[in-house]
């Protein structure tokens, strides 16, 4: 048994780099302000590093910045518990309709306490005056903003009205009003008279979905915008931006084969064109893991280690490296990489972090699949030792994968000397066999039982014998199918029955006991009504 692979070497992650991966996304987009809140969050929490800290105080300063440029007081006194409900937990209609403003933000005991929803306090005081500045700010900009699209509606200048609510749209989108400046982007859309105008506001309405979550209103967005957009489309990336979007609602949907598709079938030309949603980096990743998911060895040769999809590796040199490991077959280095360099940076992703253990573990199972392949017999220990698992916890994976079949058949756990094994071909394909045997003879006596009892009724009617209900329910069937008939029946006497049994039972459609003969088993004779296991005579 090959032991090149035993006891992969594995690699720290690099230090975390926060302005460097803030960089990726566009300055002041909702998809930027999202992930420095989603980062400091998520190293808030870890125990035991002494640079996440840093890095939360870092995230946190950042997100400040980013809403006081963009006036997003809302999300602002949300993060610090001042607000008494987000205008985007439910559909709302008035923006001026704003959330009442408590004037302090909620105080948190003075014990730590690292689950706690409201930790920016911890890092950054809270600033009173930045609130109320920024509503009235905001209130003057509206009415500048509502009076123009009066203005437009005025004198039914289709351009100028839709216009004016693409800057409404961009006016709320920038302060994390979401549902607000996605319901003026839908009434922008009866305005549009060009094909590069509809192609604008399908990709805001897919990103403004996007960023709220509602992966089914994207999904029908998306869908809308393939079989509706026509025309002269001047943005020749148009649906390979909206092939990287569809991957992340197939993505958040659980689709991972969808979205491995769709993330390998973007064009390489597209880089930075949707970084307010996605960035290229991140396009580069999450078509890699999830090919490597649930691509078979072939496919993910053709459309991602070898294909248009190789160039977008450079950007992720880890990634890259898993997958050099993976086309090699040396499945520890590659899930060494996985499970030890890479894993920090996807659970710090917001889109994929909730699906890194469910990958994690197809990417592993998928690897014991492939290395247990070529042999019939494999220590466990050894296995375990490739992949990095204890004795017990290989165990339990095998069994796993046994149980589902994704071992093929015949393979078991020798539970004595902790061997996985399969059973030679020989033996499957005599199993085999006896089982299409096995069903044979059931089929043939079904089929002659049932063939019988239909001559026999024929044979019945056509003599014009027949037996009422009530005169049926006076004879009883009696062991081994035969029927046992009335002696003091007068109509049943004349019409021949009671003579012979065996005669009787064939013309009522009774069951014999059938034998077959079964020359290419062992045994000359086989009962078909008494077999239980298919795989025994």
């Amino acid at each position: 048994m090959d032991s090149s692979n035993t006891n992969p070497v594995s690699r720290a992650p690099p230090p975390f780099d926060l302005k460097a991966y803030i960089s990726r996304y566009e300055a002041q987009s909702e998809a930027a302000l999202q992930r420095l809140l989603f980062l400091a969050h998520h190293f808030h929490n870890e125990v035991g590093d002494g640079n996440a800290s840093t890095i939360t105080r870092s995230a946190f300063e950042m997100a400040v910045a980013h809403m006081q440029s963009t006036g997003n007081y809302r999300r602002y006194l949300e993060e610090y518990g001042a607000i008494e409900a987000s205008p985007d937990s439910a559909s709302t209609t008035n923006a001026d309709q704003s959330p009442e403003l408590t004037g302090t933000p909620l105080r948190i005991s003075g014990d730590h306490h690292p689950h706690s929803k409201h930790i920016i306090q911890y890092y950054i005081e809270y600033d009173p005056n930045f609130a109320p500045a920024s509503k009235i700010d905001a209130q003057n900009q509206l009415e500048t903003l509502e009076g123009r699209l009066s203005t437009a509606q005025s004198h039914i200048m289709k351009e100028s009205i839709r216009t004016a609510l693409l800057a409404l749209a961009e006016f709320h989108k920038k302060r994390g009003e979401l549902r607000e400046a996605l319901r003026r982007v839908i009434r922008s859309r009866e305005y549009c008279a060009s094909g590069r105008q509809h192609t604008q506001v399908c990709l805001l309405l897919v990103e403004l979905s996007v960023d709220l979550k509602e992966w089914s209103s994207a999904r029908d967005s998306i869908t809308r915008a393939e079989h509706t957009v026509m025309g002269d489309i001047d943005d020749p990336l148009f649906h390979h931006k909206l092939r990287a979007l569809q991957g992340l609602v197939y993505l958040a949907e659980g689709r991972y084969f969808d979205a491995a598709k769709s993330f390998t079938s973007v064009s390489p030309d597209l880089t930075n064109q949707v970084n307010s949603v996605i960035s290229a980096e991140d396009m580069a990743m999450y078509g890699s893991l999830l090919g490597l998911a649930t691509m078979d060895r072939e496919t993910l040769l053709s459309l991602v280690i070898d294909g248009a999809f190789k160039g977008r590796l450079e950007l992720v040199p880890d990634m890259r490296e898993a997958l050099r490991h993976y086309s090699r077959a040396e499945y520890g280095q590659c899930l060494s990489i996985l499970q030890h360099t890479l894993q920090r940076d996807l659970l710090i992703d917001i889109h994929l972090h909730s699906h890194v253990p469910i990958l994690l573990d197809m990417i592993r199972d998928k690897c014991i699949e492939q290395y247990f392949q070529p042999y019939s017999s494999a220590s466990l220990e050894k296995m375990g030792n490739v992949f990095g698992c204890t004795l017990d916890e290989m165990e339990m994976i095998v069994v796993k994968l046994i149980a589902n079949g994704s071992l093929g058949e015949g393979a078991r756990v020798n539970a004595a000397d902790y061997t996985l094994c399969v059973e030679s071909g020989d033996n499957l394909e005599k199993k085999t066999r006896r089982r299409a045997r096995v069903a044979a003879g059931k089929m043939g006596a079904h089929f002659t039982r049932n063939a019988e009892g239909m001559i026999m009724r024929a044979a019945c009617i056509e003599s014009g014998i027949t037996i009422q209900c009530e005169k049926q329910r006076r004879g009883g069937r009696t062991r081994g199918g035969r029927i046992q008939m009335p002696d003091d029946d007068p109509e049943m006497v004349e019409a021949g029955f009671g003579e012979d049994p065996d005669i009787d039972n064939k013309m009522l459609g009774g069951a014999e006991t059938i034998e077959m003969d079964a020359s290419d088993s062992d045994d000359d004779v086989m009962e078909i009504e008494n077999l239980e296991n298919p795989n025994e005579f």
